[in-house]
């Protein structure tokens, strides 16, 4: 399933909206866009995808550049997008590691995976 269709299904079931025709009234946008999306024809713009990611509480940073791989038309700029796409998850992943307060376990999570190894925090 396409990034585009998983975050629109999110967006229907935080929104309370059954039908793909009543998510394309909220968003905004014609039917046949939302059918677009779903045959794999077209991709939401990064607005409404931000507008996705605000009522379902995800995160943007990890939406956009999964669903930019999917309209790249190159395999080059698909490898761009998946690579940030990446590096957004580990930003997040560290930035709640952080105030979760668990770098101190994941720093004794490296240093056993590395023994006789220096780890600076």
């Amino acid at each position: 399933m396409s990034a585009s269709i998983k975050l629109l299904d999110k967006y229907k079931t935080a929104m309370g909206i059954t039908s793909d025709n009543a998510c394309a009234n909220a968003l905004g946008v014609g039917r046949a866009a939302v059918s677009r999306w779903r045959n794999g024809d077209g991709h939401p713009d990064p607005g409404l995808v931000e507008d996705m990611c605000k009522a379902t509480g995800e995160s943007v940073a990890h939406w956009l550049p999964l669903i930019e791989a999917e309209r790249a038309t190159s395999p080059k700029a698909r490898q761009v997008w998946l690579r940030l796409a990446q590096a957004a998850a580990v930003i997040a992943l560290m930035a709640s590691l952080h105030r979760s307060g668990a770098h101190a376990q994941l720093a004794l999570l490296f240093a056993a995976h590395n023994p006789g190894g220096l780890y600076i925090m």
